[in-house]
């Protein structure tokens, strides 16, 4: 029974990392980049996401935050990303600051790119290689999570999201 346990986490993971490298998330090449204007705390009307990522296993490389507006068909494809930033690592926490178009709802999306080759790597079975995380912190099963388990509120003004690193 320990063989096939072991069997179907690797399964697990290779369908997730088959997920996030079908879905953008995985490629970040910092031409991509999409930092946005920047926050202003003193504009009350600016919606202000504030990220901060935490459990990073090491300092090195950096953390590609993806954010996504609320569009179930097109959650994960970077062609549809509302913003993306990539910032180095810093710890114990990452923090970075999206300045997004409107109030509404939206998901983030992130990979710690440990090595800095704008690619969310993965083992040769397919698994990560490299931490992961979305808003919400949810539990993942068989591949990348659902909109609905991701989604979060934006208000004008201050919002704040911690997102724990995972590693498989």
């Amino acid at each position: 029974m320990m063989g096939w346990g072991r069997y179907t986490s690797a399964m697990m993971a290779a369908t997730l990392a088959a997920g996030l490298l079908l879905s953008g998330v995985a490629r970040a090449e910092k031409a991509t980049a999409m930092p946005g204007p920047p926050c202003d705390p003193g504009n009350p009307d600016q919606v202000r996401l504030q990220v901060s990522v935490s459990g990073m296993r090491n300092g090195k490389g950096n953390v590609t935050i993806t954010i996504y507006p609320d569009d179930a068909k097109h959650f994960l494809d970077g062609a549809y990303k509302v913003a993306r930033q990539i910032v180095p690592v810093t710890l114990p926490a990452t923090e970075a600051c999206f300045a997004l178009p409107q109030p509404g709802t939206y998901a983030v999306a992130l990979f710690h790119d440990e090595n800095d080759n704008g690619h969310f790597d993965t083992t040769m079975l397919g698994i990560p290689a490299e931490g992961y995380g979305f808003s919400n912190n949810p539990t993942l099963y068989l591949g990348p999570p659902g909109l609905e388990k991701v989604r979060i509120p934006l208000q004008a003004g201050d919002n704040h999201v911690v997102v724990q690193m995972k590693y498989y």
